[in-house]
């Protein structure tokens, strides 16, 4: 790589404002760095906690204290075009996928099993990019920075995959398909015959019930307050399909033999649903949460339950966040159409039209929208959303 590297990126300051599209000189090559030209890049609410601090931290001031411009999204596909001198997992051509995780296989979490908790997912967690015009330093969200034509990543970030699959189905593959698919294969370890509930049909809940069926569940109850969404849970083969209330927990317990079920999972983002997930497992069995609804947020649990219930409560960082294993099985499930992103991806974007993305987040009816990235690429034009109709409040939620 000879000369400055250029591209165009989607930024936030962390103060509220809509994102925007800036032009900025990538940061030289460093040893262990990889450039990749980005093709398409999937949109998650999470961007909303850097988009305005104030919902990771409600106590954080209104205009951030550090004022930085960071580059938005954690997962994305594209091709390898330039590594350090000390890279040697990948080389230029490679399909790679970018993760909302690392892995760098040395550390003593991922020596002992638990790559969801590698060293280097905080430690470069702030990581400056690049610099914009006038001189300004452009960090990335997370360390990461997906909404680019072009961007450098740090090797741990990215997983070599076959590429084969439609590039804005792929993008899915750094969050959404492992968060949701993979908890239900690697950390609930879904087995045949189980009971499973899902509390959330976005689109990591709809790849949660999508993996249940393939697992062999043979019930798996979905539960969201909106009509449309559990349509979509219907469609995607929930075997029932549950709005929350007060009397939640009872309706799961009679299509469970009076129990709960086997495995609940969690996917609303939200501390009640996580409580819900919890509530509505039977004794001895397995509950995953995966969403964060702010770095403050508590979840409260009742304390005999808690400790007397024998139940399991597992995180899941993307998937159990062995990525270099799981991408490449996920990726071959997607390939082959036992994994289906129909349906799911309910937007594409340009670079230029990506803020709208985050403006019909708000919209129930909008799964996951993904941004559409190279100049050789044809960008299909952003579909129009259907109405945002109000959805009723989860168990115990103010409206």
């Amino acid at each position: 790589m000879t000369g400055p590297v250029l591209t165009r990126a989607l930024v936030a300051r962390g103060d509220g404002s809509p994102p925007e599209t800036i032009e900025l000189e990538l940061d030289p090559l460093g040893a262990r760095d990889v450039l990749v030209e980005l093709e398409a890049s999937a949109i998650c609410r999470t961007e909303l906690l850097t988009i305005d601090r104030r919902r990771a931290d409600p106590d954080a001031p209104a205009v951030p204290v550090d004022g930085r411009r960071r580059v938005l999204g954690h997962a994305a596909t594209g091709r390898v075009s330039a590594v350090g001198a000390a890279v040697t997992r990948f080389a230029p051509g490679d399909a790679v996928v970018v993760t909302g995780t690392r892995q760098c296989g040395e550390c003593f979490y991922c020596r002992n099993g638990t790559p969801g908790a590698c060293d280097e997912i905080f430690a470069f967690a702030e990581r400056r990019v690049g610099v914009a015009a006038g001189g300004e330093v452009v960090w990335s969200d997370g360390g990461i920075g997906t909404h680019a034509e072009r961007m450098l990543y740090v090797e741990s970030n990215l997983v070599r995959i076959a590429g084969r699959a439609p590039a804005e189905h792929r993008a899915l593959l750094g969050c959404g398909i492992p968060s949701g698919a993979g908890t239900v294969r690697d950390v609930a370890v879904v087995r045949a015959g189980q009971s499973v509930g899902i509390s959330g049909c976005g689109h990591v809940g709809l790849w949660m019930v999508q993996a249940a069926v393939l697992a062999g569940a043979s019930i798996v109850i979905a539960i969201d307050p909106h009509p449309w969404r559990r349509e979509q849970a219907r469609a995607a083969g929930a075997t029932h399909t549950l709005a929350p209330g007060n009397d939640i927990v009872h309706q799961v317990r009679a299509l469970t033999e009076g129990r709960g079920v086997d495995v609940g999972l969690e996917a609303a983002g939200t501390t009640l649903a996580m409580r819900q997930s919890f509530d509505l497992t039977r004794y001895g069995g397995t509950v995953v949460p995966t969403g964060l609804e702010s770095e403050r947020a508590e979840v409260r649990l009742d304390n005999l339950q808690y400790s007397l219930g024998s139940r399991r409560i597992a995180g899941s960082q993307c998937g159990g966040g062995d990525v270099r294993r799981s991408v490449p099985e996920l990726e071959a499930l997607l390939e082959s159409g036992a994994l289906r992103a129909e349906g799911i991806v309910t937007a594409v974007h340009t670079l230029n039209s990506a803020p709208e993305a985050y403006l019909a987040l708000e919209d129930p009816h909008q799964l996951t929208a993904v941004i559409r990235l190279g100049v050789a690429i044809a960008v299909d034009p952003p579909r129009t959303p259907a109405p945002a109709h109000p959805s009723p409040p989860l168990e115990g939620e103010k409206p």
